[in-house]
């Protein structure tokens, strides 16, 4: 237990000395890969959204797999006229190995990100639906450790409202002032979004103030906003808030999460506020969830 307390105080320390370093870096640039495995509804709102944040400056890519449509990319064409063309991918050296080569291919600095856009249709509201998305959920694990990379989870059930949303807005979960918040609102400035916040959840008044002044403090590039948790629940509060964003039903969330990034057996002790945001929002309507990860070496 003191090896393990010793972890987070060094962690923490560091998130706390690199927050600074982090906001000062110039201008991150964002570049865009939508995966399309299928054409079905999940492939047209994660388009949307793909358009959303990067107009038509972003790639379209297919990794053909046993039973996939052999006539995809002419009917790509046809489906999505003025889209990107779809890039069929060689699969043989794997079909993870083939989507991230071409994240390598990309040329970009150290501050800048790739979004990996990832259309998922689920035939019913379960976490066990996720055994039938097998190079979805092989992507998203194997990205997640990829620095730079932000992987944009957008899930769709199958024969929901059909109708495509006219707003995108975009909040940035976070626990407080940090290098690894830093960097998720860096990367959530990039996306063009006019409506993009950081939203803290705050257990008490005293802890709205500290966030929302350290926040000032420290030369973040959006804005702050701070929303009471009184009883230390996120859950409740987290979906009222999203809720009356989406309740128009013209309005889509983008909802940016920090994960921390370690080695070892020191992953267990990390993301459990955002693998818990991901649970609760997996099948929230209006809601496309991404992960942005910061490295943590040790």
């Amino acid at each position: 237990m003191l090896g393990i307390r010793r972890h987070y105080d060094r962690v923490l320390r560091r998130l706390r000395a690199g927050a600074a370093a982090v906001a000062a870096v110039t201008q991150p640039r964002n570049q865009t890969l939508l995966l399309v495995e299928s054409i079905d509804e999940a492939a047209d709102r994660a388009l949307w959204f793909a358009r959303r944040i990067s107009s038509d400056s972003f790639r379209v890519l297919h990794v053909p797999q046993h039973g996939s449509d052999p006539g995809i990319r002419p009917r790509w064409f046809r489906h999505a006229p003025g889209a990107p063309p779809l890039e069929p991918l060689d699969p043989h050296g794997g079909t993870v190995d083939a989507v991230l080569e071409q994240v390598w291919r990309l040329p970009r600095g150290e501050s800048d990100f790739v979004t990996m856009v990832v259309p998922e249709l689920f035939r019913s509201e379960s976490l066990l639906e996720e055994r039938h998305h097998r190079l979805e959920l092989l992507v998203k694990l194997r990205l997640l450790s990829e620095p730079g990379v932000v992987v944009a989870d957008v899930p769709t059930i199958r024969g929901g409202n059909g109708h495509e949303p006219k707003r995108l807005v975009a909040r940035v979960i976070v626990a407080g002032v940090d290098a690894a918040s830093m960097r998720a609102a860096n990367y959530a400035g990039t996306l063009g979004i006019d409506d993009t916040k950081a939203l803290h959840f705050a257990f008490s008044p005293a802890d709205g103030a500290a966030v929302r002044r350290d926040w000032s403090d420290s030369g973040a590039r959006i804005p702050i906003e701070v929303d009471a948790a009184p009883y230390r629940d996120l859950g409740k509060p987290l979906l009222q808030y999203i809720r009356s964003l989406t309740e128009d039903g013209e309005t889509n969330v983008l909802v940016v999460m920090p994960e921390l990034i370690t080695r070892g057996w020191r992953r267990a002790l990390h993301n459990q506020r955002a693998l818990y945001i991901k649970r609760l929002l997996l099948f929230e309507p209006g809601v496309i969830l991404a992960s942005v990860p910061y490295q943590v070496m040790r």
